[in-house]
């Protein structure tokens, strides 16, 4: 039997048979709905609200999850609920917010063409994110940044992290199409919007991501990603037909090099816009994201590696994480029995930032209701206890209009580990070179979260270490700057392919001190 389901806002309407997993009904249906965990039932970014006549029984799980008065409101998580009559789905503002939004994809208004792609014409440069897209219109002529534009990455529905999406595409190759058609279609989305509708115009697209995201857009196999020894198909930059973007005729799509492992053109990209402006001295740049980046450099030597941070510093994985939208909480202070919070768009509250997630978690620490070990003490006017989880309610039903805004005791430990793996991986880079954080004249904190981040909140849970505020700089998304580069220049591109070749990739999971290091790093 054929049920009818629509999602709000989208609008989205379609047929579903009877008994399929509502996540599902929305993958096959194209309506967004996020799910950090890839539907495992780990998380609560894939809340939804339904109305009908007869609303499901709510799962056990979702009993854990949501209050008594919210399942009677009909709030339940999509990876939970089977349909069996036709109902409206509306999906919370936390994870439907797919559009293009407009802004900065690089923080350079033009780049260097020394020698040339093309003679004119225009070009588009994208960093490929696991969480976001950034794109750049680019004149290929003079190298100005015409337009530039970023987008949520709409594989979010099958995973927030790179092993939950490379895990499902090897499971199930109709999944590993469906991922390739997401980010082809996101990037021609980009197109479209940058160039005012006219993507026809486009003769050259660059694209940088990580190593799966990459095996993923060129439909390769991307079981070596998956399974130790974690070694990618292809490393070396890549150049073939634009065909499937709906750009112009005989349009040409480069893909950076690699480094090694989960260290992939995005990095690249950064290193080759950070290397112009920091060629001396001994510095660390950190891309921190879903996976995390780290790049040493010292006396000419550049060693790399990659951490497993997760999404939690990009509002996934939380149960009121969300991107940095309009109604997310971006910063935090605590002040004696109250919280007081500043919002993106001066909207009511609706989640938490990664922004907001590390404010919270320093001024929790501050405040002694988290204790070093990340405890969530229980006598405290923020803290309540609801049924089995504690929590921090930041922002009540009266605040929101819906559901509170809260971060839980698995909150706080998704934190710390994403904050453990990024502090231990830079441990023993600096160890692997012999030198303690004192040596570092420069510390570079690059990514969309690394660009909003209070450094000294980071500093304060243990994240980054504790050095003078001179020595640390935000970048932005340097990925956006490198491949805007690489996009216009053949000279940028050799480069690239350089920094890939002598880069010492240094692999943290194979070392048998990293656990060790990791477990140290958990304390806040």
């Amino acid at each position: 039997m054929s049920i009818r389901v629509s999602f709000q806002p989208s609008g989205i309407d379609g047929g579903a048979p009877a008994g399929e997993l509502l996540l599902e009904t929305a993958r096959r249906l194209g309506a967004r709905i996020g799910a950090s965990c890839g539907g495992r039932g780990k998380c609560r970014s894939c809340a939804i609200r339904l109305e009908g006549d007869h609303l499901p029984e709510a799962s056990a799980p979702d009993r854990e999850v949501f209050s008594a008065a919210e399942l009677e409101s009909g709030w339940r998580r999509a990876c939970q609920t089977r349909i069996s009559q036709s109902c409206r789905v509306h999906v919370s503002a936390r994870t439907h917010g797919a559009a293009v939004m407009h802004g900065q994809a690089m923080t350079a208004t033009r780049v260097g063409i020394a020698e040339p792609v093309a003679a004119s014409g225009l070009g588009l440069a994208v960093d490929l994110g696991t969480t976001n897209l950034a794109a750049s219109l680019i004149d290929l002529e003079t190298g100005a940044v015409v337009a530039q534009a970023a987008l949520e990455n709409p594989q979010a529905i099958y995973g927030g992290d790179v092993i939950s999406r490379g895990g499902r595409a090897l499971r199930d190759p109709e999944a590993a199409g469906e991922l390739r058609r997401l980010a082809v279609t996101a990037i021609a989305a980009l197109a479209h919007t940058v160039t005012g509708g006219r993507p026809e115009t486009v003769h050259h697209l660059a694209v940088v991501g990580n190593s799966v995201m990459q095996h993923l857009l060129l439909g390769l196999a991307v079981e070596g990603l998956v399974k130790a020894p974690y070694r990618p198909l292809l490393s070396e930059a890549h150049d073939r037909p634009a065909e499937d973007f709906g750009l112009a005729p005989g349009a040409r799509l480069h893909v950076g090099p690699n480094i090694a492992g989960f260290v992939g053109s995005d990095h690249v990209a950064a290193l080759l816009d950070v290397l112009d402006s920091e060629p001396q001295g001994c510095w660390a740049l950190l891309d921190i994201g879903t996976n995390t980046e780290i790049s040493l450099f010292r006396d000419g030597r550049l060693v790399s590696a990659s951490c497993p941070s997760g999404p939690a510093f990009e509002g996934g994985a939380l149960t009121c994480g969300m991107r940095a939208a309009p109604g997310a909480v971006e910063r935090v202070r605590i002040h004696g029995d109250r919280a007081d919070f500043g919002v993106i768009g001066d909207a009511d509250p609706v989640g938490l930032c990664g922004s907001g997630v590390l404010s919270l978690m320093a001024e929790l620490r501050k405040a002694g209701i988290v204790d070093r070990r990340g405890r969530l003490g229980g006598d405290h006017p923020l803290v309540r206890e609801r049924g089995h989880v504690r929590e921090v309610v930041l922002a009540g039903e009266a605040e929101t209009g819906g559901p509170p805004v809260t971060f839980t005791q698995a909150d706080i430990r998704n934190v710390q580990l994403a904050k453990a793996a990024i502090r231990a991986g830079l441990d023993l880079m600096l160890e692997h070179e012999g030198i303690g954080p004192a040596a570092l004249d420069r510390v570079l904190v690059a990514g969309a979260f690394g660009k909003y981040i209070d450094l000294g909140d980071a500093v304060a849970i243990g994240m980054l270490p504790d050095l003078e505020a001179g020595r640390f700089s935000q970048l932005g998304n340097a990925a956006g700057a490198g491949v805007g580069r690489m996009l216009a220049c053949h000279g940028a591109r050799r480069r690239a392919g350089e920094i890939a070749r002598t880069a010492h990739h240094l692999d943290l999971g194979a070392r048998p001190d990293f656990q060790k290091r990791f477990i140290a790093r958990m304390g806040l």
